[in-house]
Parts: structure tokens; sequence; C-alpha cells
């Protein structure tokens, strides 16, 4: 966690999940890929899924793998987007055959993968667009033998096409 800028405490992350744990709050560790794909506890956040094999912590982190624990008991917020889908269900108009007034979601689970999908498009191309300041672009000395843009790929094996 390192040091506050407004203040010289300092707190590590198992004194913030010793915290937590102390006060009965759930701290449940998400994970996305960059291509989008969801992690052990945002599955079982948001689907209910439960993981397919549980997550191993170190024993230098006693807290971590407590937290852990805790959040995928009942008492924890899992399968929200079913349960969306069912409180949808039982109260919309018997006229509104979408979601949200979209003609592409016919439920909120739907709904909430289409923006989560663009979200982690965007996000994707952010960074595709933007990369970070300590990387360079190679550097190619110009001369004669260097082929015009887009006739040869970064992924070739050099032969222009």
């Amino acid at each position: 966690m390192g040091s506050s800028t407004v203040t010289t405490n300092t707190m590590t992350r198992e004194d913030v999940l010793r915290t937590l744990h102390t006060d009965a709050k759930h701290l449940q560790m998400w994970a996305i890929c960059p291509y989008g794909g969801m992690g052990p506890m945002l599955r079982k956040f948001l689907f209910g899924d439960d993981p397919i094999r549980e997550l191993s912590f170190s024993s230098n982190w006693p807290q971590a793998s407590k937290m852990y624990r805790d959040s995928l008991q009942s008492s924890a917020p899992h399968g929200i987007l079913p349960l969306a889908n069912s409180a949808w269900s039982s109260s919309k108009p018997a006229h509104q055959k979408f979601y949200g007034h979209s003609y592409t979601a016919p439920t909120p689970k739907i709904s909430f993968l289409q923006q989560f999908g663009l979200a982690c498009t965007k996000a994707f191309a952010i960074h595709l667009r933007r990369p970070t300041r300590t990387r360079q672009s190679p550097q190619v000395p110009p001369g004669p033998s260097r082929a015009p843009p887009g006739l040869n790929s970064p992924f070739s094996t050099g032969a222009s096409v």
C-alpha cells in the first residue's frame, strides 16, 4: 500500500484485509484478462458460478486466504445477474420485450454483457493506441532497403509483399 502523501501512516495489505475482516466487510478479488475474460470471483459475483478450482495463497498472506474463503460464503453477494433477470421479468410490463429501451438486449444479463464487452474493447483499444511511455518503438534508419508503409508486416519473415 505504501505511505500516504498526507500523513506518515502506513498500512500493509495484510493490515487492510485484517481490518476489513474484523469489520465483517468483504473485499472480493476480481480479475479481468486483457481479452475480457472474467476471473473466478467476478464470475461468482455476477453469475453465481463456483470457481472451477480454488485459488491458493502463500502462507505469507493469511488474511488474503481468509478473505477469499469468506467471499465464497453465502453471506457474500453472488449471482446478481440471474437475480436481476428474474426481478425484471417478474415486474416488466407485458408490452416491454427488451430490457432498458434496447432492441438488442432482451434481459439485464445480456445488456450487462454487451456493455461490459464494449468497455473491455475500449480499454484494450486505448492500450493499443497509447503504449506506455517507457516502451519505445524500434528506430529504423531511413534507406532504400526499407519497404513503404503497409507493404510488409512486422509479423512476416522480412519479405515484402
